[in-house]
């Protein structure tokens, strides 16, 4: 048994800017810990499949792919960089990492895609999870991973189980797009919903499979790219013509064998700066604190120098405040998508703040 870990390096990160950028996205950022989130889900990818670190398996856009070269070194990594020559979600980036690796490590291996920008704070948890994925995935199913709701959350996606005499490993009954706040908090009631942790396992023949019966479009225009290109690099021309759809929508919620392990791994998506707030050690205040900060009669804040000025907070509650070379962002905590809007607007004024290669930003913390 041979599990490939496919690590999709894709998305911009809006709602943590102005850290994330759109030349340096918050996968490469050291948002937790000491290490980026990148290089943390390469470590944690090795550790629980055991597996060569030369196996791993990166796509990316292919502007971002000397970056890549550079975590998966510092990780002991030399890998395999499958590059994109343009985004076109995530079905795209997974028929063309199930084409690589039946062609390069064999049809029968299993691929474990794995976002890379993801926190997951029990790793025996997430061990255990993947032994019950192959399992599952053994039986030709395609296997995801469910998160158990805390929350009524909005944000995320939910997945509906079936009941099943195996608590461990359960039947798919129907994928729920992100719902509004009272459908969550039903979901959360009901039990049967779990949160999509957008982590799947299947083996690559399985995949291929379900592509040529189910989104057959997408499988032969990332074939044709291939062919006009390479494994590795697909062309341009070429992989224009692949439809945009995400994984779940293209393969996921069309099939009818789809299982779920459910695990609470301590899981977050790191999507935005109140998540960041939640995984993270806090103070007697329960602030979370970065750099040269000084916080007096606050609480419950996340504030980030990585200028090295010092930022200074009184009085406060619940606000994010981040401190960077060129920028400085204050906002309520929860607030991700005023956020998101802000980065929208910025983008339509064609801002140099939304690059670090803009002559007065600095990669900061990277």
């Amino acid at each position: 048994m041979r599990i490939i870990p496919v690590i999709l390096c894709g998305g911009s990160g809006t709602r943590l800017w102005p850290e994330s950028r759109e030349d340096l996205p918050k996968q490469f950022l050291k948002l937790v810990d000491d290490h980026s989130l990148l290089q943390n889900t390469i470590d944690r990818a090795i550790k629980v499949t055991a597996c060569p670190a030369h196996d791993i398996v990166c796509v990316c856009l292919e502007q971002l792919a000397e970056d890549i070269r550079h975590v998966l070194s510092d990780a002991g990594a030399d890998g395999h960089i499958l590059c994109e020559p343009m985004a076109r979600n995530t079905a795209a980036a997974v028929a063309l990492a199930a084409e690589y690796c039946a062609r390069t490590f064999g049809s029968d291996c299993y691929i474990w895609v794995l976002p890379s920008d993801h926190y997951i704070g029990k790793l025996d948890v997430l061990h255990h999870a993947v032994e019950k994925a192959v399992q599952s995935a053994s039986e030709n199913k395609l296997v995801t991973f469910g998160i158990t709701p805390t929350r009524p959350e909005t944000g995320y996606g939910y997945i509906k189980c079936e009941k099943s005499s195996d608590l461990s490993i359960l039947p798919v009954e129907r994928f729920v797009e992100k719902p509004d706040f009272q459908t969550a908090l039903s979901f959360l009631q009901d039990g049967s919903y779990y949160w999509n942790s957008g982590m799947f396992l299947f083996r690559a023949s399985c995949v291929i499979e379900a592509f040529t019966t189910l989104s057959k479009d997408i499988l032969d225009a990332v074939r044709g790219a291939i062919s006009e290109g390479s494994l590795s690099t697909p062309s341009q021309s070429g992989y224009a013509l692949v439809p945009k759809q995400p994984f779940d929508k293209a393969i996921m919620e069309k099939s009818g064998d789809v299982t779920v392990i459910p695990c609470d791994m301590a899981w977050s998506d790191v999507g935005t700066w109140e998540s960041i707030w939640e995984i993270s050690q806090k103070s007697e205040e329960k602030n979370v604190t970065s750099g040269n900060v000084l916080a007096v009669e606050s609480k419950d804040c996340l504030i980030r120098s990585n200028a090295g000025r010092l930022v200074a907070v009184a009085g406060l509650e619940n606000v994010v405040v981040i401190d960077t070379e060129d920028t400085v962002l204050v906002t309520r905590k929860n607030s991700s998508e005023p956020l998101k809007k802000l980065v929208e607007q910025m983008k339509d004024e064609t801002r140099d703040q939304l690059y670090y290669s803009a002559p007065s930003a600095k990669p900061i913390n990277t």
